[in-house]
Formats: C-alpha cells, structure tokens, sequence
C-alpha cells in the first residue's frame, strides 16, 4: 500500500478524493462484516462493551466498599438485628452479585475467618460455611443464602447472610445481614452474656458489639439467572450452560450431587464446580475483561493456590514440551490451555466426561484409532492402547458449538479433586478423610489390583486377561488380582456422578512432567496398580511419547 501511496504521491486532486472516498466506503463495508460476523455468524464471541457502576447504601447513607456493618448489642432472647445494604447498579450491564468476609470483630475481639473446608491456624477463629442458592418464597427470585457464625459450641448467637445473586442495569438489589440471639442455651448464654457486659462496662464509649467488614464483589454476567424447569441450576460463582442444543440436563441431577447433561447420542458429562468468587481469585480478582498473558497468568497461580493440597508440590505443569506429547503445536497448546483458563473462570466450571473413554470395539493391541469416536457411556469397553497424542486427537471429537473437547490438563484434574472435596465436606464428611481418600488411598472407591467388590451390574464386562477377552458381569472379586472392568461398571466406583476417576485405566493428560524422557502424564492409577503412590486418584505417572498400553486410556473435558 505505502508503495502505490508514493508512486502516486502527485496524483491530482480528484483522484486523492476518489480514493479517500474509496477507503470510507471500504471501511464501512469492513465494519458492517465484523458486526454481521460477531451478531450472526459468531453469537459465542465475547465481547464485553457495557460497564457498570455500583453504589452501597445502609438506611440512605452511601457507604464504601468494603462495607462496614455493626451491631450495637448482643443479649439472649433479643429480637433478630437486621443490617441491610441497598445495591443500586447505575450502569447499563447485568451484574452478578457476590461477597467476602474480609473481617469479624466481636466485643472488640478479632476472630480468624475459615472457609469451610479449611482447617484453623488459631483456636480464635470463626467457620465460615459456603452459601447456598434458594428460591425466595415470595418472589421466585433466586437469592444465596449463607451462615457466617454458627457454632453452637462455642457462641449461643448466629450471623446469618442473603443476598441477590444478580442486579439489572438501572435496578437495585440487596445484601442483608442478620444477627441472632435465641436464648435457648443457658451456659453459653450466661458466659457470653458475662462477655458483653464485661466488655461494655470496661470500655464506656464502645457503640458496637459485634461488626463485620465485606466486600461485595460484581462482575459482568453472561446470562440472566432464572430458576425453574428446563434451566440448569446455578450456584454462587458457578454458571453451568449447555454446550450445544445438542445437550439436556439429565433429569433429577443437581449440584450438590453432581450436574449431569447428556448428549442425543447418550454420552454424559458431569459440571465440575470451580466457583468465580473473590476468596478463590485473591490475585486475578473477579472483574477480567481483557484476559491479557498476565491476567491468564493470575488465574493459573490462583488455581494452583485453590487447588494446592493437590499440587502437592508437584515439578509438573501445564507447559508444552513438543508435538509428540500431545499432537499439539506450541501455539496451539497455548491457545488451547487459555481458553480453558477465561471459560472456567467466566463460568465458575467445566464439563468432565462422567465416563472414561470408551468404545464398543475390544481393542488388544495399538492399531488405528481414525475410526474411532469416543463415548462417555456405562457398559463400554474402555480406550486404550493409544499414545497421549492419540488420545488429544480422539478427545478433541467431542468439541461442538465453538467449545472444545480435549484431555484434562493437569491443573484441571487437581479442580476435579478440590471440587469432590468440597462436596463432601458440604455432605458432612470430615475434610481429612476425604482428603486422604483423594491424596493417601482410593482403593474403597477405586478398581485397583488390591481392591476387593462384588460387580451386579448384568450389562457390565470384565477382562482377567489385560482386555483379551472380556466376560458377562455379575462378578466377585475377593482377592488381589488385576481385572479390567467396562467402563461405569461399579457405581460405587465413583463420586459426584465421576465413574473410575480412581483406577481402572490410568488417564493421559496434557501435563507436562518435566522429565525429557517422559514427559507425557497420566492419572489416577490402573487395575494393575499396587503400590501404596499409586492407589490414589491423585497419583501421578510418567510415560514416553510412544508409550501405549492396556492400562493406559483417557477421559474428556469440555470448555
């Protein structure tokens, strides 16, 4: 262009107007297609050009946030304190709505905040449990509900906390706090009640007995929430959506027990909670737009941090090591890996395929896969016999709709065990057991060789003979042996809805060991497995690019 540009440099004055008139027109037919593009051929882009502007009010007074909330007395039998922020949202976007407990003091008394799920530091400290989504009797509306104290162990009152999950442009919503003191526990009462006194007789000019500092978190939202049937259920910092309008919920399925959709084909996967809140965010906030190399970056170290205890600090990670690992360029394991990083942090999850990969054709050697289409199905015989490219290559069939079908990456299969802990824990299992279940030993939940079950599924297979030939469940395994089941063939072998996470096959994934002469990962231990290290869903496993094997398949991801 700048060469034609000189060579005509003096040209007339007609000309140069043509040509400029030439150029706007061009421009204009250019812009029109981007639009046409981005409104009708690429509904999915995301483009975020509407803003939003929040202000806070507690009984008309505008107040900063992070918000300070108080109340002046505590005394048992005392009429519920009730403190509520009024959320007016100036801007023009969907905001979705959720908050932090940066601090509580109780009569002059900082307390250390606990996640649920996390262990105390302190003997001083306050458990903070997760919120849960309900529907507002009065209204329908969807609002979250969560209990900031409440430990009639040690305090005789609750805090307890609601608040909109959404705010439309122009509106206002709510946060509300509620303060409570039953009387209905007589030591607690008479201690506690000793406490205030003490603690207002000795400080005169004090106003407060108990006060919280929070911060309300807003965010642009993808879609509005609406409850009811036939709309996935959606939870604090967790969007599940449907990937194509291939896909339906499968009925009676809910987050607390595992979300499951299914395709027309009967393949099934279940939603992985990594919820998009502030307390899992410190470091990349919950506010990216942009998603720049830094901000990938940020999100990456902050699931590392969330999903820590199963780093377990780990050499491997979710870098590219070459085109024999994973069938990927670097470019294209780059891209790949950020559009899961901006798809899990904008929808607070992703989709795991319930189900290791399989096929209903017996597989007992390394032969050609170009014929095969992965299932995520109960009652199929499990893929094996593959590279870890290979597996890239399969697992990326089931890619629909502009979201991508792949192997797990490392950090997603670490997601996988903090979200099973997380559940388990809401569930009222101890966080340490779990935590060794998932970490220490998988073998009550897992097809391992030192694991004992009795299969009464009649539509499952097993193989005594590494998958050479396979025989009709019912099946009784009393002893230590190695035996290849069909896939889902144990529903005791699972959980939230995830099948043979733990044994069967070892799982390929895309994480790179770090080891150059194995740098292909796997998961999960096998049938075959023994070793204390490998009875566990958190096991880790090293392989060659080359490597195949009968106890080595995969299972998909979808984001």
């Amino acid at each position: 262009m700048s060469n034609i540009l000189r060579k005509h440099r003096k040209s007339n004055q007609k000309n140069k107007l043509r040509k400029s008139l030439l150029l706007i027109f061009t421009l204009i037919l250019t812009t029109f297609a981007w639009f046409a593009y981005t409104k009708i051929l690429n509904p999915s882009l995301d483009i975020h050009v509407a803003a939003w502007d929040m202000e806070y009010y507690i009984n008309g007074e505008k107040k900063e946030n992070p918000i300070g909330i108080e109340f002046p007395t505590l005394y048992p039998q005392m009429e519920d304190q009730v403190v509520t922020v009024d959320i007016l949202n100036n801007g023009e976007a969907l905001v979705d709505l959720s908050y932090h407990i940066q601090e509580i003091s109780i009569v002059g008394v900082s307390y250390e905040l606990v996640q649920e799920g996390e262990q105390p530091t302190t003997e001083n400290y306050i458990m903070i449990a997760e919120p849960v989504l309900e529907s507002d009797p009065e209204t329908g509306e969807l609002i979250s509900k969560g209990i900031i104290i409440n430990d009639p162990e040690k305090f005789p009152f609750t805090l307890e906390i609601e608040h909109s999950l959404q705010v439309a442009a122009l509106d206002d919503a709510y946060l509300k706090v509620t303060a409570k003191w039953p009387g209905d526990n007589d030591e607690l009462d008479t201690e506690w009640g000793y406490i205030v006194g003490k603690y207002f007789e000795e400080n005169p000019d004090a106003t407060t007995a108990m006060a919280i500092n929070l911060s309300i978190d807003s965010y642009q939202a993808n879609d509005e929430i609406i409850g009811g049937t036939g709309n996935l259920p959606n939870g604090p910092g967790t969007r599940p959506y449907l990937p194509s309008s291939d896909f339906t919920q499968v009925e009676g399925t809910t987050l607390d027990t595992g979300l499951i959709i299914q395709d027309s084909a009967g393949n099934e996967y279940v939603w992985v909670e990594v919820p998009k809140l502030a307390s899992v965010y410190p470091t990349a906030g919950i506010s990216i737009t942009e998603f720049t190399d830094e901000e990938y970056q940020k999100i990456e170290n902050d699931l590392h941090t969330y999903a820590s205890t199963y780093r377990n600090g780990t050499s491997a990670s979710d870098t590219y090591y070459s085109e024999d690992t994973t069938g990927l360029s670097s470019s294209e394991y780059t891209e790949l890996k950020q559009k899961m990083l901006k798809s899990v942090y904008q929808h607070g999850g992703f989709y795991i395929s319930r189900y290791e990969a399989g096929t209903n054709v017996r597989r007992n050697g390394h032969t050609s896969i170009a014929d095969l289409v992965p299932m995520s199905q109960a009652n199929q015989y499990p893929i094996n016999w593959i590279t870890c490219s290979e597996a890239q290559e399969l697992a990326s069939k089931a890619s629909t709709n502009g979201y991508s079908g792949s192997l797990l990456f490392g950090i997603q299969w670490d997601l996988v065990q903090k979200y099973i802990e997380s559940k388990a824990v809401n569930q009222g299992t101890a966080i340490g057991t779990i935590q060794s279940q998932l970490i220490n030993n998988s073998s009550s939940w897992g097809n391992y060789r030192t694991s004992t079950y009795n299969i009464v599924n009649s539509n499952a297979q097993y193989s005594t003979n590494n998958g050479s030939q396979w025989l009709q469940a019912p099946y009784n395994k009393t002893s230590a042996s190695s035996v290849l089941l069909s896939t889902g063939a144990n529903s005791d072998f699972g959980k939230q809805s995830i099948l043979d996470l733990a044994g069967n096959v070892w799982e390929w994934t895309l994480e790179n060991s770090n080891v150059d002469s194995q740098p292909c990962v796997i998961r999960g231990g096998s049938y075959e497995s023994s070793a204390s290290s490998e009875l566990t869903v958190n096991s880790r496993s090293n392989n060659t690019t080359t490597q195949t094997y009968w106890s080595i398949g995969f299972r998909m991801t979808i984001f």
